[in-house]
């Protein structure tokens, strides 16, 4: 996996961020920051953007010989744009390695527990598990899910009372599993057999490390295949996506779904809550309290 990555910085009204941030992606670029806040992933980058404030977008790309001419290339391709001819600045910024954002990370991110099982832990962290305590080891990647964002806390949550109940789910899709963070959960807690799905192949590789990093390869099966290509019938589906994904693959889920099985919908905000729900109402599945944390909630739907 790439270790590092020259930062070069965009200075561009918030009405352009949109379509800077696609041709940054066409040109080569690893992500993008908007100011120093990372995008989050359940949140469109243009929510709560100012049209008409200035904001610096930081591209990350695979180091070149040349910044310069990197920054020249950039220039020109946005420059025939007439959108945004003469409306932005290109910079180079710092370098930026792997190991200076861990360090970053390890000052916030320390063991907790999810339920009454499981704990999640980093590398760098020691932990003794207590009786009947399962341990998960992950660390920050470039893939999401550490665990300490809500909604992956409140899907953990879910999938360790699923799991606890007397008939619980034997199978389960992980549907853009990220990290993994959700099926090794979930294989911590019990569930036998596990697929972890994303189309990004860094989160796949992310994934497939952290899977074997904490010896659950056995239990869960890593697919780089689109939820509609996928094969097979589960007994559990979780979904920590956009809202709007979530109501793209409905159909998808539910052929996947199996007469009796839990669907878990999460990446929602509270403002989305209706507009999901709206998306689901004409299905047949019955639906579970709603869970909250912040401003995001989960959804339990039963087929």
């Amino acid at each position: 996996m790439k270790n590092e990555w020259i930062v070069i910085e965009v200075k561009a009204k918030g009405e352009f961020v949109d379509l800077i941030s696609a041709i940054l992606a066409d040109c080569g670029c690893s992500g993008t920051v908007v100011e120093e806040r990372a995008l989050d992933t359940f949140v469109a980058p243009d929510d709560s953007l100012d049209f008409l404030a200035d904001y610096i977008l930081k591209a990350y790309f695979d180091e070149v010989s040349d910044p310069q001419l990197l920054i020249s290339d950039l220039e020109g391709t946005f420059g025939e744009i007439p959108l945004l001819k003469n409306q932005i600045c290109v910079n180079l910024g710092a370098s930026v390695r792997m190991e200076d954002w861990a360090e970053d990370w390890k000052q916030n991110f320390s063991a907790f527990h999810v339920g009454k099982k499981l704990v999640i832990r980093p590398s760098w962290e020691e932990y003794i598990p207590r009786e009947g305590e399962v341990v998960i080891e992950i660390d920050p990647g470039m893939a999401f899910g550490t665990g300490t964002h809500e909604t992956t806390q409140l899907c953990l949550e879910v999938i360790a009372e699923l799991l606890d109940r007397p008939d619980p789910p034997l199978n389960m899709l992980d549907v853009g599993t990220g990290s993994g963070i959700l099926a090794l959960g979930a294989a911590a807690l019990g569930c036998q057999q596990i697929v972890a799905n994303d189309i990004d192949p860094v989160a796949c590789a992310v994934a497939r490390e952290n899977i074997k990093k904490n010896h659950y390869s056995e239990q869960i099966e890593l697919s780089e295949h689109s939820l509609e290509d996928l094969s097979g019938r589960y007994d559990l589906i979780v979904a920590n996506i956009l809202a709007e994904e979530n109501i793209r693959l409905r159909h998808a889920f539910m052929e996947h779904l199996r007469p009796g099985g839990w669907l878990v919908l999460s990446g929602i905000l509270k403002e989305k809550e209706a507009l999901v729900r709206d998306g689901f109402a004409d299905l047949l599945l019955d639906f579970s309290p709603s869970r909250y944390q912040d401003e995001w909630v989960c959804l339990l739907l039963r087929r």
